[in-house]
């Protein structure tokens, strides 16, 4: 991984996780359900980003390798089976 992906990637969980935490303290008091939805939509599409940055970072490295030592096949299975649970 990337050494910038990797920094970038934890800045963010970690942020995430304090929204995660915040996101539990609403539901324990009880605060308005619209604003606690909000916070999970907020929750979901920073998680989405990080995968995103995860991926790019990935498509630079190891699928850059993979096609240079011609395992073309290998990284499209690969590349499939991450698409359909990524693209839920």
């Amino acid at each position: 991984m990337l050494e910038g992906v990797k920094e970038d990637s934890l800045v963010r969980l970690r942020r995430i996780a304090g929204q995660v935490g915040g996101i539990q303290r609403m539901v324990e008091e009880e605060k308005y359900c619209i604003d606690i939805l909000t916070q999970i939509a907020a929750v979901r599409a920073a998680l989405d980003k990080v995968g995103l940055i995860i991926l790019r970072g990935h498509l630079e490295t190891c699928v850059t390798r993979a096609i240079k030592e011609n395992k073309g096949e290998e990284l499209i299975d690969e590349l499939d089976s991450l698409l359909s649970k990524f693209l839920r």
